[in-house]
């Protein structure tokens, strides 16, 4: 495996594989989205300050923590796709699985074929 390069493409997995893969990418996405009600918002005059549970913060964000872990484990499972040292932990991304990150699923690597 060399550093931050797919062993294996996506087509090369078996179905049930990219369902798998498909499976863990719902989940994380579902964990972030359960987590965002705890990220704030910009403070206005006027406008309460919201109050947060930490327990109820601290479970979501481990629940985050927990899913994002187990799609690393099966990239690098099945693709052979090691996490990057320097990629930051979904639960400190606020977009991070936005609407228009969908552009990105159409990117094609010139380099492989």
């Amino acid at each position: 495996m060399s550093a931050g390069v797919p062993s294996r493409s996506e087509r090369d997995l078996t179905e049930q594989e990219r369902r798998i893969l498909a499976d863990a990418h719902a989940e994380l996405r579902q964990a972030v989205e359960a987590y965002e009600p705890f990220l704030g918002k910009e403070l206005r005059p006027g406008e309460p300050v919201s109050v947060v549970n930490a327990d109820g913060m601290r479970a979501a964000q481990e629940q985050v923590e927990a899913a994002e872990d187990q799609l690393w484990q099966l990239r690098e499972r099945l693709l052979g796709w090691a996490r990057p040292a320097w990629a930051p932990r979904a639960s400190l991304v606020s977009d991070w699985f936005s609407g228009e990150d969908a552009d990105y699923d159409q990117v094609i690597d010139p380099v492989r074929p």
